[in-house]
This record gives C-alpha cells, structure tokens and sequence, in this order.
C-alpha cells in the first residue's frame, strides 16, 4: 500500500487547481488534433487518386490505409488487400502505440476476394517475388504470413517530428503522400503474385 507520496505527487498536489485545467485543455487539444487530422487525411483523396490508388482513414487511431481497385472485395468495395500507415501522431494521442509511424502490407481479409488460396500461400508468392532489396527494407520481425507479411517502422521519425505533423497539415500530408509512395515500390511484386494466384 502507498503510503507516501513522491516529489511530483506532492507538487501536483499543491497545484492542484492547476492541474485539472492543464487535464480540461489537454482533452480539448485532443479534440482538436482529431479534427485536424481528419480534416487532412480527408483533402488527401485526390492526390491518392492521382496514383491509381483509393484509400479510407480513421482519425481516432490514427491511420490510414491505401488500395487498388484490382484488391476490393466486389461485394462490399473494401479492400481485401491494402497498404496501412499509422501511429503517425504523437504518442498519448488516440489508440497511438508505436514510438514511430509504421507501414505494413496487410491480407487479413484475403479470403474474400475468393482465391483458392491462403492468405499465408498468397503471401509466400508474394514474398518470392521480391527483390533482394525490397525484401531486407520491407522484412520485419512482427510479420505475419496471414495477415501482415511486409512492414517497416519509420523509427526516423521523432516524437518532435510527429507534433510538428500533427501541428502543420502541409507537413502531415506530405508525410502520408511520401509514404505512400513508398509503398507503390511494393505493387508490381503484389500484382505478380496475385497473377500466380486462381480464382475459386
């Protein structure tokens, strides 16, 4: 049981008018961010488009995620196959759990784009079909044949670099549309394993 309080405790104790207002304004801020972020991602669709790709977001996480229009699910217009970025705002913000932005190639729901195959057999053909290099950039350690079998942190980008994103939409979208991108390197090895791959 605690039963003394440290430094800290006791200074915010002393303060602590203070710091309910410091709380009250720091739940506004969020607020805030929120709506800057969605606001930004949301301008974004022309230039993703500009690039063969669609893509969808959600503010709250934050992420957002790109795709062909060759990877949708005919029924429902989703994406059964999709490049995903996120964790790009700073860290106590929203569902934020990285210490960096990360990028990640994801097949969980390859099932229904009613192929014959797995995810995890569509992914082996996928991974075969990369180069050399594409491979030793895009291998992590968390992949996931099933589910998320290429991805990369962007551990160059501080927590300084992501309140500058979350503070100036032009900085934001200039991050999300170079990770993007990015990503494109990645099409023409997914396009070939997708050919490889038979409808049911």
């Amino acid at each position: 049981m605690v039963n003394h309080y440290e430094d800290v405790d006791l200074m915010l104790l002393k303060r602590w008018e203070e710091v309910k207002a410091v709380r009250s304004a720091f739940d506004d801020l969020m607020d805030r961010m929120r709506e800057m972020i969605e606001t930004t991602l949301g301008k974004i669709t022309h230039t993703v488009a500009e690039r063969g790709m669609s893509c969808g977001s959600d503010a709250k996480y934050p992420s957002i995620w790109f795709w062909k229009k060759e990877w949708e699910i005919r029924s429902s217009k989703e994406p059964g196959i999709y490049f995903h970025l996120l964790d790009f705002a700073p860290a106590e913000y929203g569902k934020v759990e990285g210490d960096h932005p990360a990028m990640w190639f994801k097949c969980d729901d390859f099932s229904r784009l009613k192929y014959r195959e797995s995810s995890e057999e569509f992914s082996r053909l996928l991974l075969a079909s990369l180069s050399p290099e594409l491979m030793l950039k895009w291998g992590h350690e968390d992949a996931d044949l099933s589910e998320s079998p290429l991805g990369k942190e962007c551990s160059e980008v501080s927590e300084s670099e992501r309140v500058h994103m979350v503070t100036e939409p032009e900085a934001l979208t200039k991050f999300v549309i170079e990770r993007l991108d990015e990503f494109m390197e990645l099409v023409p090895a997914i396009d070939q394993a997708l050919q490889k791959v038979t409808h049911r």
